[in-house]
């Protein structure tokens, strides 16, 4: 158990920049008193807001407009999430085993409150609480969320459009990300009869996203992978009016992410380094752990309104969700062709 703890603060250490060698070592050291339940509970809990904020960002902005383009009409959008975090992504309240919380049984996340959270623990001989160790700290973050991203999109047969989205793998220092996602839209309105003449449009689109990061430590087999993927499905309706493009939106959206310390690593007699003296403690263990964690999972709401000045695109709209978001983007939409010879092609396939 100890062992196992160490590794997974280890894996940690890249999300704990800004914290003092005391605190870490305090925190590292502390973990160790409890079972491996409280000590997952407590990295998950900590580090939940991050899973769900990439996992929102993976399923928003997939749409602009309920009518999806004719073959050979494209699109291609850059924009940005400004993602806001509920009150309650700044605290979580776990339910421990071996450890007492200070105060209220509430802990910082990382986005939460700087200061740390004492620990304490029951002395088995006389059966008093005693302060073991603090629990550092999160960023003190005051505000929004950003999360860029860039899509493109064609027209197919029968009202149908293919989406993609990718940012490619970008490394700074030891860090390296990037994602991709693709999705499918596809206009429902034609198959209802006593519908498809009305004057709107309605589509249904699905989307699918995977976020990979890594760590790299100084070995070229150890590594920290951080993935989120993430899945969307929307029904949409949009109503053109000369320029201007309202549109709404309901969806189920869910995601999940995923920490992972891969490699193989060796302990030595690291609790007589921590002034606890202990003989055979030596040990390599390979791909230490990989667990889940920071999803989210519920049913969300879009409104908003694109303006379409001849090729080019700019929409901004709100999402409601368990972390609501405004999203703006620009783009290039193009449908010259796309009704004279995407409208050939449906005609021959019918025919």
């Amino acid at each position: 158990m100890k062992k196992l703890t160490l590794l997974i603060l280890l894996g940690l250490l890249p999300f704990l920049k800004g914290k003092t060698q005391e605190q870490i070592t305090d925190f590292l050291y502390g973990l160790t008193a409890g079972t491996l339940n409280d000590t997952e509970q407590l990295i998950e809990g900590y580090m939940n807001p991050v899973g769900a904020w990439f996992g929102n960002g993976l399923n928003a902005g997939w749409y602009n407009t309920g009518k999806p383009h004719q073959f050979p009409g494209f699109d291609v959008t850059v924009g940005f999430h400004i993602i806001t975090p509920p009150a309650d992504a700044l605290y979580f309240s776990p339910t421990l085993e071996s450890f007492m919380i200070d105060g209220d049984g509430e802990l910082a996340t990382i986005l939460g409150p700087s200061d740390p959270t004492q620990v304490m623990y029951t002395n088995p001989i006389n059966e008093q609480n005693e302060n073991l160790f603090k629990i550092p700290g999160g960023l003190n973050w005051d505000g929004a969320l950003l999360m860029p991203y860039l899509q493109g999109s064609i027209g197919l047969i029968k009202k149908t459009e293919i989406l993609f989205r990718y940012a490619p793998s970008v490394s700074l220092k030891e860090l390296e990300t990037g994602f991709w996602g693709i999705g499918l839209k596809h206009d429902v309105k034609q198959w209802i009869p006593g519908v498809k003449i009305l004057p709107f449009d309605l589509s249904v689109l699905m989307g699918y996203s995977k976020l990979n990061s890594g760590f790299n430590f100084s070995r070229d087999d150890q590594n920290l992978n951080f993935d989120v993927k993430a899945f969307n499905s929307n029904l949409i309706l949009s109503k053109k009016l000369s320029i201007f493009t309202p549109y709404v939106g309901i969806g189920y959206q869910y995601s999940q992410a995923t920490l992972a310390l891969n490699g193989t690593y060796t302990i030595y007699d690291w609790n007589e380094a921590l002034g606890v003296v202990e003989e055979g403690m030596n040990l390599e263990v390979t791909d230490p752990f990989n667990f889940s964690f920071g999803g989210v999972n519920g049913f969300k709401a879009t409104m908003g309104a694109r303006i379409k000045l001849l090729l080019f695109t700019i929409h901004v709209d709100w999402t409601k969700a368990e972390y609501d978001m405004f999203t703006i983007g620009i783009g290039l939409n193009s449908d010259i062709g796309s009704k004279l010879i995407g409208g050939t092609i449906d005609k021959t396939i019918s025919e």
